[in-house]
């Protein structure tokens, strides 16, 4: 992720950079009073809101293509961005304009005057904003962090979405799963559905908070059976059953994996919420076999990303312990003898995220970073040379590790860049390397080819 909170120099902009400094401070009472002085923005489209651990950015990325589908105008809000603040508020397929990020900015620095937000309540307020502006149909909203104090749940959603829990931001949301379910859940509404992946954990949450939502479940309404993967850039093949569809689907996802063969799950049933809210308000949606064909199309940005195929190279941002098991056994199908290059946040524990690499790893390659958060990259191979042994290790600067990778890569595999979301964003902005999806997306693709 870029470091930087700005890419605009605007004064809306300029305003948010100023937050910086005041971090993180978890609550609802700013974002509630910014989103009343600014006539509740957020009261003017339908909601669904996404929390959890892994996955919300896939499941989101998903479901808004879905109902897209269905010819819905969609806002789409996420966290964090790789290289422009604009990534995180998306109308449609595409970024809003630099300018009309900042024209929200400036609408919510007015309101906010002396309430002093973070700047992911300010993001937040202004993403609202924007989305009022554009008139979307509905809006896709992925959670910061936790859920129960994260300025996303300030509004009411019309459903919501649990997706995988794992151990993330302990030291915030709490050591157990138990603890960490308890945060996430508070995004459900009384009365209204809940979709989610782990049962037990879940319904203890719920029990625990005294919500009554109408759970919908993975693996009791809707079940996938991955089929394999599909062609030169890893379409993921599946089968998806369950009693809320109308029978037996064959799936093609852009975002390949088993892990995200589920979050498409997860984005179906959420998709079935939101017809059956349509449904109560007297408006019918296509069904999900009319609309299923997008997530062929939908992709997201670093994940499981091949942007080479001679040799094969993937991005991904995984970069945590459960996502990068999940990128291991993805890399697995293709064999056990991937180049990888890694680079880590100080905060993480490296030798997880090594260790979970380990088996599908032929080599390391550990660039040198420039970003404060970032482990130093001898640390890293030494952590390297602990618990892989048997793997080549080399420190470069990331030209050279990148290379050094592709040159040694062997066919079959190829090279797995990931462990950070920062190191992608600083080296897509060194131009290092490139992302096709996120070109899309901010609209570069096509100043390339109108120049």
């Amino acid at each position: 992720m870029n470091e930087a909170l700005v890419s605009h120099r605007g004064p809306g902009h300029l305003w948010l950079a100023s937050l910086g400094q005041r971090g993180m401070a978890l609550g609802l009472t700013r974002i509630q009073a910014i989103l009343e002085r600014l006539d509740r923005p957020d009261a003017r489209m339908p909601c669904v809101v996404v929390a959890g651990t892994d996955g919300k950015g896939s499941t989101s990325s998903m479901l808004a293509a879905l109902l897209r589908e269905a010819g819905l105008r969609v806002g789409h809000y996420t966290s964090p961005h790789l290289v422009e603040t604009r990534e995180r508020v998306r109308v449609g397929d595409a970024c809003v304009a630099a300018e009309a990020l900042d024209d929200a900015l400036v609408a919510v620095q007015n309101a906010a005057q002396v309430l002093e937000p973070t700047p992911f309540e300010a993001l937040t307020a202004a993403a609202f904003v924007a989305f009022a502006a554009a008139e979307v149909d509905i809006a896709v909203l992925e959670v910061g962090l936790g859920g129960r104090l994260d300025a996303v749940n300030a509004t009411e959603p019309i459903v919501s979405v649990v997706t995988h829990l794992s151990h993330d931001h302990t030291a915030i949301l709490g050591a157990t799963l138990a603890e960490i379910a308890w945060e996430k859940t508070a995004v459900a509404r009384n009365g209204r559905i809940l979709v989610a992946a782990q049962a037990v954990l879940v319904k203890n949450a719920l029990r625990k908070h005294g919500l009554t939502p109408r759970v919908l479940l993975l693996g009791q309404h809707a079940s996938v059976e991955p089929r394999g993967l599909v062609g030169a850039n890893w379409l993921q093949g599946g089968l998806l059953t369950g009693p809320l569809l109308p029978g037996p689907l064959d799936v093609e996802i852009a975002l390949p994996g088993a892990h995200q063969l589920e979050n498409a799950g997860l984005a179906v049933l959420a998709y079935q919420g939101v017809t059956e809210w349509y449904e109560a308000q007297g408006r019918e949606l296509a069904g999900i076999d009319e609309v299923l064909g997008a997530l062929a199309h939908s992709d997201w940005p670093c994940r499981a990303e091949v942007i080479s195929n001679d040799p094969t190279v993937v991005l991904d941002a995984a970069h945590n312990p459960a996502g990068i098991a999940a990128l291991a056994a993805l890399l697995a199908e293709r064999g056990n003898r991937w180049q990888i290059v890694l680079a880590v946040r100080k905060d993480r524990v490296a030798a997880d995220i090594v260790r979970a690499l380990a088996p599908v790893a032929s080599g390391f390659w550990l660039p040198r970073m420039a970003g404060e958060t970032l482990l130093d990259a001898a640390e890293l191979a030494a952590v390297v040379d602990a618990v892989a042994p048997g793997a080549q290790v080399a420190v470069a600067n990331m030209t050279r590790c990148l290379a050094q990778a592709q040159t040694e890569a062997v066919a079959g595999c190829g090279v797995a860049i990931t462990g950070s979301q920062h190191a992608l964003g600083e080296w897509l902005q060194a131009g290092t390397i490139a992302s096709p999806r996120l070109n899309h997306r901010l609209g570069l693709d096509q100043t390339r080819e109108n120049a």
